[in-house]
């Protein structure tokens, strides 16, 4: 797996170019220095007012007017703004001096004529179960973030319906995305609806998967599960914790497994032997995942079944720490142990996944994994440019795992 430091500068798409630095705070823009006074000096008119005529009214700015300002043709004008490279006529500075006066003036090209011409709609589509859902909603702010960087937009739909991901929709917006010409597609949502996965890419080749599909050749970017319970067991070992559980949602899913693989493999790594009656699977128990009640307006977790958790690994298996399934489970099993009596961290021990924010205001404040979702979002962007440009992201690179971090608060 191809680890995101490594990547060739051809994978990492057109960032470096289009990506543009906010001022600092208190400078001033190339529009506010054209109409700043010197002294004894008459005020020279902005670029809007050249634009309107006066310091009054607006208008759409347009490439004739852009052309006008910067002496040059609209074709010309028109190259430059919408990316061409074959006009070598145009020197640095003349392109430099079109894109500030486009910039300076708001301009913003003409999506539906773009669309007639063949050219990219810069849109990029992002399927999601729910952007709401805090385990994706920062990776989902994340991937906004990097698609505004490289001059795109992402149009955000969530597949969430009443019983689970809607087929109806997730096929809705695939159709949707095709007639608004989407340049391509994040699919966050995918492992939720395995059969889709191959009719998602045959009418948008250019997706990248967060996690991987399990389809040959697919695009994708995960964060290595097991290294992240690797971290966890790695530090409470360091901490001289002697009887470690796991307690996570299943033994089915791709990422639980690697997680299971992962606590088997650095107990060894440490010194102690693994006991299968350490690890506390939800779904054997029934715990699902936390559900909203439209009547309540609550969010409803089963916290009567962490009391399950707490029997089988801290009362039975005199266990002196615990790698949660993700921080919400671990303030879960937190608040049942405290009911119970037993302390954190002087007791038992305890780790989450996800490094949320909230995190810091627990009490105690959570050791968590954080998975990096930045960095996550940064290359599934990267590789989506790459592919929406004409290029190819090669092979060997097209499978990227994110070794996850240790966060440390006071709950280890």
């Amino acid at each position: 797996m191809a680890d995101p430091k490594t990547l060739p500068q051809s994978h990492l798409g057109l960032a470096a170019q289009t990506s543009q630095a906010e001022p600092p705070a208190g400078s001033h823009t190339g529009s506010e220095n054209l109409s700043q006074n010197r002294p004894g000096q008459v005020g020279r008119p902005s670029q809007a007012e050249l634009l309107t005529g006066s310091g009054a009214g607006s208008k759409t700015p347009t490439l004739a007017h852009i052309a006008r300002l910067t002496g040059v043709s609209r074709w010309v004008a028109g190259q430059v703004i919408n990316g061409g490279r074959g006009n070598s006529r145009v020197s640095p500075e003349v392109a430099q001096r079109i894109l500030q006066t486009a910039r300076e003036l708001g301009y913003r090209p003409n999506l539906a004529a773009r669309l007639l011409r063949g050219q990219r709609s810069h849109v990029l589509g992002l399927l999601v179960a729910s952007a709401g859902d805090p385990l994706t909603s920062f990776l989902v702010q994340y991937l906004n973030y990097e698609a505004i960087k490289l001059g795109c937009h992402t149009l955000i739909s969530n597949t969430l319906g009443r019983g689970g991901v809607g087929q109806r929709q997730f096929n809705y917006y695939v159709e949707e995305f095709a007639q608004r010409r989407v340049d391509g597609v994040f699919c966050l949502v995918h492992n939720w609806l395995p059969r889709d996965r191959q009719a998602l890419l045959a009418r948008h080749p250019n997706t990248v998967f967060f996690e991987p599909p399990d389809v040959p050749g697919a695009a994708y970017v995960g964060i290595d599960r097991r290294a992240a319970v690797q971290l966890a067991v790695r530090h409470l070992a360091a901490r001289a914790r002697q009887r470690i559980g796991l307690a996570v949602m299943t033994r089915t899913r791709p990422a639980c497994q690697a997680r299971l693989q992962g606590f088997r493999d650095e107990l060894g790594a440490c010194g102690q032997a693994f006991d299968a009656q350490r690890v506390f699977v939800g779904e054997e128990h029934g715990i699902r995942f936390p559900s909203h009640n439209r009547r309540t307006r609550k969010w409803e977790f089963p916290w009567q079944r962490m009391d399950a958790a707490i029997e089988a690994l801290v009362v039975r298996q005199k266990v002196d720490a615990i790698v949660a399934h993700d921080d919400y489970w671990a303030a879960a099993l937190i608040k049942a142990m405290r009911r119970r009596g037993i302390r954190v961290p002087d007791d038992v021990a305890v780790v989450g996944y996800l490094n949320h924010y909230l995190a810091d205001w627990g009490d105690p404040p959570l050791t968590t994994i954080d998975p990096r979702h930045r960095v996550v979002a940064r290359i599934m962007a990267r590789m989506l440019e790459t592919m929406a440009a004409g290029g190819e992201v090669a092979t060997d690179r097209r499978a990227v795992l994110i070794r996850p971090r240790l966060i440390v608060r006071e709950s280890t």
